[in-house]
């Protein structure tokens, strides 16, 4: 069945449904624009981070894991 608006004949929709809808279209409109200009800077860092790593700017110096495999041996005084 078809809704009925209220308005008879070929009447133009009201305002009140036409501010609604550019009202939405703007909000989606600066929605959309915020999320792209979010998705650049994120893929900006993650760039710049990779860069950084490739170049070994945050290298961090590890003890190594591996035991001596003999004691070091001293030297003793021979005369």
């Amino acid at each position: 069945m078809a809704e009925l608006t209220g308005n008879p004949g070929f009447a133009p929709p009201r305002a009140e449904k036409t501010l609604s809808k550019r009202r939405l279209a703007a909000l989606e409109l600066i929605a959309t624009v915020a999320l792209t200009l979010a998705l650049v800077v994120a893929a900006t860092a993650v760039a710049m981070a990779n860069k950084s790593l490739a170049r070994g700017a945050f290298a961090v110096e590890r003890p190594s894991m591996q035991m001596p495999t003999a004691a070091p041996r001293h030297r003793t005084a021979s005369r």
